[in-house]
């Protein structure tokens, strides 16, 4: 009986935490917390595979102060015991000596917890494939044993089928956001194109009102107000106007996943990031980051597209602020969150030109990437890694796409705790590059 109630308990427990679909990162959380409580355990840890990268992925540990000393490793899917539970589907205990696998015995030279007793589950729904592990270490009394091998095995179901839900509503809302996004780009795009149309008309009314006012024998202010609007429209309202219909094209071929065709065109590489840098200071200054530029402004035009560059410094910036804003502390933003211009950390965005590359790179002071995620964003699978700021998971996909249409490769410098560096090499003749890519950006980690 009681372990009858227990079960019931645990069962009653997890449905009621877990009826209401929230964000999957805190409802992995929730979910490694349930089982710790249903069973008694000290602490644990849950993975979720991951099929591309035919891995197991660190997420989360407890308690909280053994998970800061830990950093995330993930794990291919058929090492050690997790890969084990994960691969059979079935439920393991596990009793240590002083002995054990290397990685085991990493976790306690890094945290001073020595595991002595283990239970591991997969996640899955009966009849189904597994999504994830959990693992459980050091039951408060007594030893892991076939009753808490029960009671996590019905959680497991529960939990599972929570996680799967919660991931297909964030997969609605991410087509959503491309449907929308598309949409919006499309009917700016119309908007741009009508104003494009009227472009010919326009200057031929400006060639002819300078045609009647020369034979008419006018000068003085009116050829000099004849003058600023020639001039207005030929380098702004022109260009821009352009720029607006070429960029919602873009926006809309990147939402409905069309093929990429850039403009090439000779122009500063450094002038068009610069513009970008600026329109983005505000949203940086907003989220208490210094955003810095360190620019090589001496260097010969380059044949690329402005929109496809911009997009790209606007993604890698638009990540590098939410990796600072990770890291910043509540203590910090009660003592500063409401002084203007306080700034928490930096992002810098660099460019400079070595034997006719042409090198970009963005660099934060967030938390860094570790090597599993690096290989996921290199790859073009990653998902937003974003607790505390909204994402789709889609900016480093874009990034490497528009990439290829240039020919250039992307590396990521990271490490745990010490930021992240993202660096796109142009390579001199960026059509040439294009032309010999294979159908995927040849990326590198340094």
């Amino acid at each position: 009986m009681p372990e009858i109630k227990r079960l019931l308990d645990a069962v009653h427990m997890a449905t009621n935490k877990l009826a209401s679909p929230g964000e999957t990162k805190a409802l992995l959380r929730d979910v490694l917390q349930i089982c710790l409580d249903a069973v008694g355990a000290m602490g644990g840890t849950i993975y979720m595979h991951d099929p591309v990268t035919k891995t197991l992925r660190f997420l989360h540990v407890l308690p909280e102060e053994v998970e800061r000393k830990l950093e995330r490793l993930d794990l291919p899917d058929d090492y050690g015991v997790a890969g084990r539970v994960f691969q059979s589907g079935q439920a393991e205990i596990s009793t240590f000596g002083n002995a054990g696998d290397p990685h085991r015995q990493a976790i306690v030279r890094r945290t001073g917890v020595t595991v002595h007793t283990m239970i591991t589950v997969p996640l899955m729904i009966k009849g189904g494939s597994p999504i994830g592990v959990v693992q459980l270490v050091n039951k408060r009394e007594g030893q892991f044993d076939e009753t808490d091998e029960a009671v996590l095995d019905t959680i497991s179901d529960v939990c599972t089928f929570a996680i799967m839900n919660t991931r297909l509503l964030e997969q609605q809302t991410r087509v959503a956001s491309l449907e929308g996004m598309g949409r919006a780009a499309h009917d700016l795009a119309n908007k741009a194109g009508v104003l494009m149309t009227f472009m010919p008309d326009m200057e031929r009314n400006i060639e002819g009102l300078r045609k009647v006012l020369c034979e008419m024998g006018v000068r003085g202010e009116a050829c000099l107000y004849l003058d600023l609007i020639e001039a207005t429209f030929s380098d702004v309202l022109q260009p821009y106007s352009e720029r607006v219909y070429r960029y919602a094209r873009l926006i809309n071929d990147l939402a409905a996943g069309k093929p990429l065709t850039p403009k090439f065109k000779l122009q500063s590489f450094a002038t068009v990031v610069q513009e970008t840098v600026d329109m983005m200071e505000a949203q940086a200054r907003v989220a208490h980051v210094d955003l810095r530029a360190d620019l090589q402004k001496d260097v010969p035009p380059y044949l690329f597209d402005d929109l496809f560059v911009i997009r790209i410094v606007e993604n890698l910036v638009g990540n590098a602020i939410k990796a600072v804003v990770e890291t910043i502390t509540p203590e910090w933003m009660a003592e500063n969150g409401g002084t203007p211009d306080s700034f928490y950390a930096s992002v810098t965005v660099r460019y400079r030109c070595v034997g006719g590359h042409h090198i970009l790179d963005v660099t934060d002071e967030g938390r860094g990437l570790s090597p599993a995620q690096i290989r996921s964003i290199l790859s073009g699978n990653a998902r937003s890694r974003w607790e505390s700021s909204e994402g789709t998971g889609l900016g480093t996909k874009v990034v490497l796409d528009l990439a290829q249409t240039h020919g250039a490769k992307l590396a990521v410098r990271s490490r745990l705790g010490e930021g992240a560096t993202f660096e796109l090499d142009f390579p001199p003749d960026p059509v040439q590059a294009a032309k010999n890519a294979t159908g995927r950006l040849e990326s590198s980690v340094k």
